[in-house]
This record gives C-alpha cells, structure tokens and sequence, in this order.
C-alpha cells in the first residue's frame, strides 16, 4: 500500500488531501474506503460507485440521491463532504463520493447490543423523528426507512442515509401522491402499501416505518418480518387487530381490500402484554406511530411533543426545512436521456468545487477538460487495495442489490469485535442535551 498511498491524489484540487485507509464495505455499486482528510483530520468514507451511466434507472437514483443530500443539510442526516472531480466533464464511468464516516448501523446495534436502556430508546426515537420532521417539511419522502439504513456512532449518534428511493412532493400535486415504482423493504412498509406497486400515498408511511424499527429496538427482533404481502397483513392485523371497513375502503389495492374484508375479526393485542419490559410512555407513542390507518398516525412533529420525549428536547427548536423547488427535481418529470443525467451528475459534482462551478456557470470553463483530474490516482489506489483484500483482511460482501449511495460503512472488512469488548457495545451512559446541536 505504501507507494500507491504516496501517489494518492497527486494532482489538481483533491491532491493529497485524502489518506487513504482501507476497504470496508464492497457490493454490485462498488467500494467503501476509510480515509482521513488530511485538511481537517477527520475519517472519512470514499465511496467510488462504478458504471453508473450503464443503466439510466441506477444513473436517476444516483442523481437524485447526491442532489437530496446537497440540500437537507441536518444532524440527523448523512452529509456528503466532498465529491471528486472527473478529469473530462463528457467522459465518466465512475464517480467517488466522501462522506463522514459512521461506525456501524442500527441493525448491527440492535443485533449486537441485548442490554439497551431505556434512554436509548428514548434518545435513538427523537433522532429519527427530529430527521423526519426536516424531511418531511422539505416535501420529501424517505419510503425505504429500516435499520441498515440509519447509520449509528459509538456515542449513540444516529444518521438516516439511503435517498435513493425517495421522493419529492411539491406544492402544485395533491398532498396525496401517485407514483408507481414503490419498492422499499417489506418489513416496514406501512399497510397502505402492501400488495401495491400502484398506490396513493403520505408522509405517513414514513412515520410507520419507524414506529416498527422502534418496535425492532425495544424487543431485538424485527415487529413484521412478513414472508409474503398476505402473511405481512396477517402479522400486522394479529398485533393491531382487523382495521374498520372504512379504513379498509380507503385501502387501493383490490386484493389486498379483499382480503382484509374477508379476514375473521381479530381483535387487537394489549401492547403493554406484547412488550412486557417496555416504557409505557413508549408504548404509548408506538400504539400511535403504528396506527393502522395512516390518518390516526401523527406527524414527526406531533410525535416529537409527545410526553415520552419530556425533558429531552424541544419540539419548537428543531429545525424545519424549507420546501424543496421543483426546478431542482424536473428531470423526475420529463423523459430524460443519460446524456441529460451525466450533465446533471456532473452539476451536481460542481457543487463541491465553487471556483470550477462559477466558471460553468459562467460559460468560461471548458467544454471537454477542466483540469487534471485527481481520480486516475485514486482509480489506481482502489485497484491496489482491492488487489491486496483491502488491508489484508477478507473483503465481505455488500447484501444490498442497487447502486444507491450514502450506506457508506456498514459493512465491515473485519468482525465486529464480540460483545465482551466494549467497542461492540453502545455506551451506557446517553449523550446530554449538547448533542441535539
């Protein structure tokens, strides 16, 4: 690794500024290195996604993943530090994005961690509301909330990540919004959805979802691990008991109306016999979050002055988001080319170069290349790593099937230590109110 790292962004702007580590998370979009930014001293996690023009689906998501992250800027948020400049505007395959590096996720958490107190629950479920409530007053929908997709800190620091099935709502649709290519994780999809690629939708379905990744905390155990729609209604009516015939009416999809018409009345089960050993006031917010029909669920909003977050933040002081402009989303709805989402990537990757990005604006940088671009170096250093197991440890495989972006390092390179070594554990003591900065 030596050499390679010596040359390691020799050239134009980046140079030298990140030392690279090693490889910690690999899949079908590419790799995760750890790296220090020598600018700032801080880790960093460099994640080069490969061939992201070959299919335009992939490209759309990875613009729009890289765009949402530029402009909901929040604590609670996984934020984009840098993107590398590609040596010829016209001609990139692969891009290489820095992120603040995050030492696991929240099901490596809840999998690791059988002792967590009461105050981390607390503490993890006003991090995901406080998130929601700037993402959802932005007109944003998340739609693929689960525990690999918030990424989690020692200190007990959450930060939701994975845009690439989100969604943007603005103000000339209805608040209820049709689209047809829903396809987040089963597990926590809310009722409204199941059964249905095609359906009408609310921010609720959001709320939902972490109402069963809260669940997920208490217990250690996903809440509807569904194996099918058919199964993931029965699990949800077993809890919750079967929903009224109005709730049903409202239901789109056929079938699943039908079936739930036709299921035997269930009546629904006591949360405190369910979750013995949880808070009540925490059962209490979850009975709300996980309302069957999406209009008796609170907003993130309500949910945050909810009586269980007493003493630990202040709903009015945590920020909103102004609502996101439809000019920065009209390629969602027009038929673009990839040529028209290369051009779009690399305005975006512009962003991270203000100088570079006046010329463009300008009209004075040139047409096919800027400058000497340090990713040939950093295309080399990736390929050593690789070559050489990522610092000599086995590289384990990325589970995730899609070139989405901002899980940057949930997959190890090693094990996560056993339990009895302390780096594995959340701490016991709950960051003070300091941390809601």
């Amino acid at each position: 690794q030596g050499s390679s790292e010596m040359d390691f962004f020799s050239e134009y702007g980046d140079a030298n500024r990140y030392k690279i580590q090693e490889v910690i998370g690999k899949g079908s979009y590419g790799v995760v290195c750890s790296a220090i930014d020598q600018h700032t001293g801080d880790k960093v996690a460099i994640k080069k996604i490969h061939n992201i023009f070959e299919h335009l689906s992939d490209a759309a998501r990875i613009l729009r993943e890289i765009k949402l992250l530029r402009l909901l800027r929040h604590p609670d948020i996984v934020e984009i530090r840098h993107i590398m400049l590609p040596p010829s505007r016209r001609d990139f395959k692969d891009i290489y994005v820095v992120f603040e590096l995050m030492d696991t996720d929240l099901h490596q958490v809840i999998k690791a961690n059988d002792d967590l107190t009461k105050e981390h629950h607390q503490f993890f479920l006003y991090q995901m509301l406080r998130a929601l409530k700037y993402i959802h007053t932005a007109n944003v929908y998340h739609r693929d909330l689960k525990p690999k997709n918030i990424l989690a800190n020692a200190n007990c620091k959450l930060k939701i990540c994975d845009f690439g099935l989100a969604r943007v709502a603005f103000n000339d649709t209805p608040t209820t919004v049709f689209w047809t290519d829903y396809v987040a994780t089963r597990w926590y999809r809310a009722p409204e959805l199941c059964g249905s690629f095609f359906t009408k939708y609310s921010p609720a379905i959001d709320i939902w979802s972490i109402g069963c990744i809260f669940a997920e905390i208490l217990t250690g155990k996903p809440l509807f691990p569904g194996k099918n729609v058919v199964h993931q209604l029965d699990l949800m009516t077993d809890l919750l008991g079967t929903p009224s015939l109005d709730t049903v009416s409202r239901i789109r999809n056929e079938k699943a109306r039908r079936y739930l018409s036709s299921m035997r009345k269930k009546q629904p089960v006591c949360f405190s016999e369910r979750f013995p050993k949880a808070d009540p006031a925490a059962l209490k917010l979850m009975q709300r979050l996980l309302a069957f029909d999406p209009k008796d669920r609170p907003t993130a909003e309500e949910a945050l002055a909810d009586p269980y977050f007493k003493g630990l933040g202040k709903v009015e002081r945590e920020p909103s988001c102004q609502p996101i402009s439809k000019f920065e989303f009209e390629f969602e709805r027009k038929k673009v080319t990839k040529e028209d989402v290369k051009e779009l990537i690399f305005r975006e990757i512009l962003e991270y170069h203000p100088q570079l990005l006046k010329d463009y604006m300008n009209g004075t940088e040139k047409t096919n290349f800027l400058y000497p671009s340090a990713v040939d170096n950093f295309r080399r250093q990736f390929a050593n790593l690789e070559e050489n197991g990522g610092k000599g440890g086995a590289i384990v495989p990325s589970d995730r099937k899609h070139v989405s972006l901002p899980r940057t390092t949930t997959v190890h390179s090693t094990p996560i230590p056993p339990k009895d070594q302390k780096s594995s554990q959340v701490p016991q003591r709950i960051p003070t109110g300091s941390s809601f900065s």
